[in-house]
């Protein structure tokens, strides 16, 4: 029996801090420190040796510039492309993304991130489409779409290892959708940090490409990892959780 593996990935250091309420909303990752953040995480996994089956052949990203920048620095470490996927969007709440002017901000296009990034698959259609009727969003809202927001990733991986590199609000969805527990109140889920890297696994049916024929059972295999992290990011820096997992 194979088994199916997810990693979910939190970017390192920003360029610009984000500060809520006022921004830059879209900052691009530290062009020395977050691009070392994004390196030593790449290569964690890329060199990851229990299992050697766990690597991930799809990169899934936020459109941020900060999530994108990542997955494309992991991307390339492992030879593939990256779907920006909008149902990995940074949390739809007034304080991440509307300026002191009170104007939303909205984050690059593929087309454009494309331009920056050259390993951006302009060909993938993201499953979950953001809209206008969704903003603001609760946290209940942010957790349902994250779980959509997976079902689609997995249907679209067809039982390949998945890497989704995202925010923490929605990383942390991401791991309630698997923990797979009733409520919030029974989760053991503990503030994310900058660069963290958590891993679940689930058996897999006979048919490798048939997502209902596998277990729903996920196994968290470890969660919010900072040991490739450099410095005092590798204790844990940036912690930050949604209010309904603390």
């Amino acid at each position: 029996m194979t088994r199916q593996f997810v990693w979910l990935i939190r970017y390192g250091k920003t360029e610009f801090p984000l500060v809520e309420n006022d921004g830059p909303f879209d900052s691009d990752i530290d062009p020395t420190d977050g691009i070392s953040h994004a390196e030593a995480i790449a290569k964690a996994i890329a060199s990851s040796p229990s299992p050697m089956d766990s690597m991930p052949q799809c990169v899934y990203a936020s459109p941020f510039l900060r999530t994108t920048h990542t997955a494309s620095i992991l991307a390339t470490s492992l030879k593939t492309g990256v779907n920006v996927e909008d149902g990995l969007y940074e949390y739809l709440i007034p304080s991440l993304l509307v300026d002191k002017s009170g104007v939303r901000t909205f984050p690059r296009t593929v087309h454009e991130l494309k331009e920056i990034f050259d390993n951006v698959n302009e060909h993938y259609q993201s499953r979950v489409e953001i809209t206008t009727e969704m903003f603001p969003e609760d946290e209940m809202k942010l957790i349902d779409r994250c779980r959509n927001t997976l079902h689609g990733i997995l249907e679209h991986a067809q039982g390949a290892n998945v890497a989704i590199v995202a925010h923490a609000p929605c990383v942390q969805a991401l791991a309630f959708a698997m923990e797979g527990v009733a409520s919030t109140k029974d989760s053991n889920l503990q503030k994310w940090p900058l660069g963290g890297i958590t891993r679940f696994s689930r058996s897999r049916g006979k048919d490798n490409h048939d997502d209902d024929d596998d277990d729903d059972t996920w196994t968290m295999d470890f969660y919010g990892v900072t040991d490739h992290m450099p410095g005092e990011y590798q204790k844990g820096a940036g912690l930050w959780s949604l209010s309904c997992f603390e």
